[in-house]
């Protein structure tokens, strides 16, 4: 396949979050779960107001 095969089968991607959902927060299913295949998350938000 030469450069112009491989550029005709690429789709187009958009990077995470910029379509408003990123799939990196879609929450594991139950069965991801029960097979340990999962990550706990934890989100920090910094709550600051302009004199801080």
């Amino acid at each position: 396949m030469d450069a112009k095969e491989h550029a005709a089968k690429e789709e187009p991607t958009v990077a995470p979050s910029m379509n408003g959902h990123d799939p990196l927060e879609e929450k594991a299913t139950p069965e991801e779960v029960e097979k340990g295949d999962y990550t706990s998350v934890t989100r920090l938000f910094l709550d600051r107001t302009p004199e801080d």
